[in-house]
């Protein structure tokens, strides 16, 4: 089994994530963190010193994961920060999703459910953490009425990060469908081929930001393909 344990504010994501393990090892109480990092059958992917995860981190990973489980019914395998995740990565550890046996849970815990492969959102249940309204990372909605070396500034800032590369995107995106629905309510219809082929846009650039390629241009080019 592997969940999707999405996250939005990031000093929630332990807690909340000890929880839900909690409910899925059945423990009266949520798991504290000196068990978190020691407990026998669960075994944690977190890289802190860089900025990706890439494939031999996860065949590194895997290797904890070939016996079965020491006290609990099933071993628990868990990714935090997961966007981090090369597409590279990702595609490793799709194979594993497919082999692994009843005893074996992945979770995968995620600032955004879409920083991840299609086939892998397939292959899992999505869980979304608690948040509180105001928490999340702000996306000044004024961002398209600015003109285009003022947006290319914010852009420079964004892609010294992979991450925030990744939030800028997920933002653009979220800001740019809720645009769309206040159209359908309005009964303005007409956008929607240039909506899809504008999503399809924002999804090829996650992809490549996944890839490693070069953030700031990516979001460059992202940017001017949605004002055409």
């Amino acid at each position: 089994m592997t969940y999707i344990f999405v996250r939005k504010v990031e000093d929630e994501e332990k807690s909340n994530l000890r929880s839900f393990l909690s409910y899925i090892l059945k423990t009266k109480e949520p798991l504290s963190l000196e068990t978190l990092s020691s407990h026998p059958d669960i075994h944690n992917l977190e890289i802190t010193d860089k900025l990706s995860i890439g494939i031999e981190d996860i065949k590194l990973f895997q290797k904890k994961l070939i016996y079965k489980p020491f006290q609990e019914s099933s071993q628990l395998g868990i990714i935090h920060d997961a966007q981090k995740l090369t597409h590279e990565a990702q595609n490793s550890l799709l194979k594993a999703l497919e082999e692994s046996d009843d005893n074996t849970i992945y979770v995968l815990a995620v600032d955004n459910e879409k920083n991840l492969l299609p086939t892998i959102r397939s292959r899992a249940r999505i869980i979304y953490s608690h948040v509180e309204k105001g928490n999340e990372s702000s996306f000044q909605e004024n961002f398209f009425e600015l003109d285009l070396i003022s947006q290319f500034e914010k852009i420079e800032k964004a892609s010294e990060d992979r991450s925030q590369s990744l939030e800028l995107i997920n933002q653009v995106e979220n800001y740019l469908k809720t645009k769309f629905e206040i159209n359908i309510k309005n009964g303005n219809i007409y956008g929607s081929k240039k909506f899809l082929e504008d999503l399809k846009v924002i999804q090829e650039s996650r992809e490549k930001i996944n890839s490693n390629c070069n953030r700031k241009l990516t979001l460059e080019s992202m940017i001017i393909q949605l004002k055409e």
